[in-house]
């Protein structure tokens, strides 16, 4: 089954930056302390991702054990995560935070442990605020693998923020992370 997911007519593409490093350069974590993508999260996915050919990047995901949902399989909302982070890393073109406002998922075929996943996300277009995002999933190595085979796909919106949106939370923060994108606060 597949969403209903309209685009508004009004979008625009981001223009890349001037310095923007190219395809294939790696993109830092976010946030070291994210569940998704830091490096001082030990109980974290620590997903990396690359610039990829304009407005994309590319993640990898390993679906160790402890990912498990059903007997054998991934849990759904481990690879709603991995697409959460995905496309968010797509964002960090944008040089400003964002958070998700509305995340999408649509399952095509079960994903068994064991599997690596490649995941490419992009920017579809902004709106003010808003960047409409989307993002597909395929299976590269391991059980089931067809890297020509989408497992799943995303549509996602997200809103740019200030550091402020940050601030409120400033005493609840595990540590002390490290952002290289204007979102430590403390």
């Amino acid at each position: 089954m597949s969403g209903t997911w309209t685009l508004p007519d009004d979008l625009a593409l981001p223009e890349l930056p001037d310095d923007h490093p190219g395809a294939g350069a790696p993109i830092p974590s976010h946030w070291s302390r994210c569940f998704g993508c830091g490096d001082d999260q030990p109980a974290g996915m620590a997903m990396q991702f690359t610039f990829g050919e304009g407005l994309e990047v590319t993640g990898m995901l390993d679906f160790a054990n402890r990912y498990q949902g059903g007997p054998g399989f991934i849990h759904g909302g481990i690879l709603t995560t991995a697409f959460d982070e995905a496309q968010g890393m797509a964002c960090m073109v944008l040089r400003r935070p964002v958070v998700t406002g509305h995340l999408q998922i649509d399952f095509a075929a079960p994903i068994p442990l064991g599997s690596v996943l490649e995941l490419r996300a992009r920017i579809d277009g902004t709106v003010r605020r808003k960047v409409y995002t989307s993002a597909e999933a395929r299976i590269v190595e391991g059980p089931f693998a067809d890297p020509d085979v989408v497992v799943a796909t995303s549509r996602g919106l997200f809103l740019t923020v200030g550091a402020e949106h940050f601030d409120r939370a400033k005493d609840f923060v595990d540590g002390v992370p490290v952002s290289p994108h204007g979102t430590s606060s403390v």
